[in-house]
């Protein structure tokens, strides 16, 4: 899987809120925020949802902060 396309699951996961769909890709800062987090340290996780979010709530201590700010602003 591209990096592009993991990247842009993990924002709709992330997002998720019962929003209109166009809603979920976040801020272009919150987009670069994980962008790297989710590539070093998810690769290998499913492309759905719940997994990417799930691996990076099991990786906070190792994300950066600007990713572990993302998290905690969407109450993740």
């Amino acid at each position: 899987m591209s990096r592009n396309a993991l990247y842009c699951v993990f924002a709709f996961a992330l997002l998720s809120t019962p929003v209109a769909a166009e809603e979920h890709a976040g801020t272009g800062g919150e987009q670069d925020a994980c962008r790297r987090d989710v590539v070093k340290l998810c690769k290998g996780v499913a492309s759905e949802d719940g997994p990417i979010l799930n691996c990076l709530q099991t990786h906070r201590v190792k994300l950066s902060t600007a990713c572990r700010r993302v998290l905690e602003t969407h109450g993740q």
